[in-house]
């Protein structure tokens, strides 16, 4: 399907897009029931599922309709670079208003636009596992900062009631959808304002050749996953000259040989 012209415009325009209720029932409630395991309860779920993507989140790592768009902003050769879960009370927060601004060109981060296709850098996926209204506190956006050529203006970045930026924007979308924003798009995640606890994946996706987080997933987590799925935490790298012809670092090498994912073994 690939992104349609709409979305293509929506994207360029605003920096984010939102693919409504792309996860069925059955799965938004084995996603949620994982998240408040992994919060609440670790001990009760198997090892290689105490952190996402794993278990019934592991269907989010390679969703089609969540694919095809990344292959149309960054590009056919794609890693996960990180992932990580959320339940957010009421009056709790992420962070305040960060990125966005002149870093077009910056590898990881940058946002351009050549010959008629996209090139973002950095995109995160926002899998919404709760229904969000605009009022909520859901993920806020200064939208068209991704290609400010400026930096951004203290007085566009509070998030205080009557203080707000009139470009600050966030979004409504039912539980089981997907918001794809690219990482040179200032956001933050305010408090959260509803009773039921906001419950979110997060991941963030990037070119094969770049590598901006270490990656902190259990390596047990990353050994059970099937091949095809780890396949998308591979090393960081296109070409192994070598060898000749020289050897690409496609998926399906990948999946076809015993090769390790990206070492996650380490401490801080």
């Amino acid at each position: 399907m690939g992104l349609t012209e709409e979305e293509r415009f929506r994207f360029d325009l605003t920096g984010f897009l939102i693919r409504p209720a792309i996860l069925t029932p059955d799965e938004i409630a084995g996603i949620r029931d994982q998240i408040y395991h992994i919060h609440h309860d670790p001990e009760s779920l198997p090892l290689e599922h105490r952190a996402v993507p794993s278990g019934p989140s592991s269907v989010l790592i390679d969703h089609p309709k969540v694919i095809d768009v990344l292959h149309k902003i960054i590009g056919p050769d794609i890693r996960l670079e990180n992932s990580y879960c959320v339940w957010r009370r009421k009056g709790e927060a992420h962070g305040d208003l960060h990125g966005g601004g002149p870093q077009q060109a910056d590898p990881i981060f940058g946002y351009r636009v050549r010959n008629g296709r996209i090139h973002a850098g950095m995109v995160r996926v926002v899998f919404e596992l709760t229904d969000v209204g605009k009022e909520d506190g859901g993920t806020h956006f200064i939208v068209g900062s991704h290609k400010a050529n400026f930096p951004m203006h203290p007085d566009h970045m509070s998030l205080e009631p009557g203080k707000r930026s009139p470009f600050l924007m966030s979004y409504d979308c039912p539980a089981g959808s997907a918001v794809f924003f690219t990482e040179n798009l200032c956001h933050a995640g305010p408090i959260w304002q509803r009773e039921e606890p906001r419950v979110t994946v997060l991941n963030a996706y990037a070119h094969l050749a770049t590598h901006w987080h270490r990656l902190t997933i259990p390596p047990e987590v990353i050994a059970g996953l099937p091949r095809e799925k780890q396949a998308y935490f591979r090393e960081p790298w296109v070409a192994d000259f070598r060898t000749r012809p020289a050897t690409h670092n496609t998926m399906e090498r990948f999946i076809d040989n015993d090769e390790l994912s990206v070492n996650t073994d380490h401490r801080p």
